[in-house]
């Protein structure tokens, strides 16, 4: 009812101004805004974003990134703090490390307001790599062994459009969520899960819990927690690491930073086959699987956009309003 109320005033307003316009000089009849030609803009400019992210998605699994940077305002700037420069020193990395990492990504839903656009979307990147792995047979190392890896990551997020002379290029981007598994030998078996919380206030405490459902017989896991600050370049991962308990949760509480940057919660995790040679005079090692979890948490700072007095006071006189009613309405009922 009330944004009814003040669209009625805003015509209102601009009826008002067109009579009088129309008072001044009678030749001159009002021009109304016509609705068609939003409407017929808002689907042009839907038509030309649609096919942007389509190339985006082209040139992307062709890691063609001189052609990317097109789709990418110079003032870019993402929400975790990374500008074009530096966006684009890991997509260049991201080509060398993974060089058949593929993307499939789906728009969700486009909002255009004027020359500004939302676009929310979801990511699926899958990658295959090969490892090396270690292992001790007959007490000597071996150490050409190789094992095959598939890296596997969704990510949910928001993209912001601006169009300067009639040409749309990405302004900005919000990562709402993102998760990555990176699995080599026995881990592609084996299900397992990280878990940690989507949000959480700087300088507080949050729980980092690895879940390994199906442990192979055998075989020793161990695995380490830890958080890492979403920077560039990266930090590496240090923990110490630790055997999963049998009922296959290892868990971790951590503290996260005061800076305001995002992080990710992370977990490594080794699997390690143990066997007697054939004549049982020596134990064998292998590293028979390796894995590695991510998953983002958005880390908010502190904000003092509410007055404390003003809600106190407000809360107050509300519950002595309340008080009121309520004792008006048994005087009533006594009547």
């Amino acid at each position: 009812m009330k944004k009814n109320f003040i669209i009625f005033v805003f015509m209102m307003f601009i009826m008002q101004g067109a009579i009088a316009k129309t008072t001044a000089d009678e030749n001159i009849k009002p021009v109304l805004y016509n609705p068609q030609n939003i409407l017929g803009q808002e689907k042009t400019d839907k038509a030309q974003i649609k096919e942007l992210f389509y190339n985006l998605n082209k040139y992307s699994n062709e890691h063609n990134t001189e052609a990317i940077k097109a789709f990418y305002s110079k003032d870019y700037i993402s929400y975790d703090g990374f500008n074009f420069d530096a966006f684009f020193a890991s997509v260049d990395e991201t080509f060398r490390i993974y060089p058949d990492i593929s993307y499939k990504s789906k728009i969700k839903s486009i909002n255009v307001i004027g020359n500004w656009a939302a676009v929310e979307l979801t990511d699926i990147t899958t990658s295959e790599k090969q490892a090396a792995t270690q292992a001790i047979k007959n007490n000597k190392p071996v150490l050409d062994k190789e094992i095959k890896g598939i890296m596997e990551s969704r990510c949910h997020y928001v993209n912001y459009l601006r169009k300067t002379g009639g040409v749309w290029q990405i302004y900005s981007d919000n990562i709402i969520t993102e998760e990555t598994t990176i699995k080599y030998g026995k881990a592609s078996e084996i299900d397992m899960d990280i878990l940690s919380p989507l949000i959480v206030k700087g300088g507080e405490e949050y729980c980092i819990s690895l879940n390994v459902k199906n442990k192979p017989q055998g075989a020793l896991v161990l695995a380490s927690l830890s958080r890492e600050e979403i920077k560039y370049p990266p930090a590496a991962p240090v923990d110490k690491f630790r055997k999963i308990p049998s009922d296959g949760t290892l868990e971790r509480v951590v503290t996260a930073n005061k800076k305001g940057i995002n992080e990710y919660s992370m977990a490594s995790v080794g699997i390690t086959e143990i066997s007697l040679n054939e004549e049982k005079t020596a134990i064998n090692y292998e590293m028979a699987g390796v894995a590695f979890l991510m998953k983002r948490v958005n880390v908010y700072g502190e904000r003092n956009a509410v007055d404390v007095k003003y809600l106190k006071e407000y809360k107050e006189k509300a519950k002595k309003d309340t008080e009121k009613q309520a004792e008006k309405k048994v005087d009533e009922k006594d009547l």
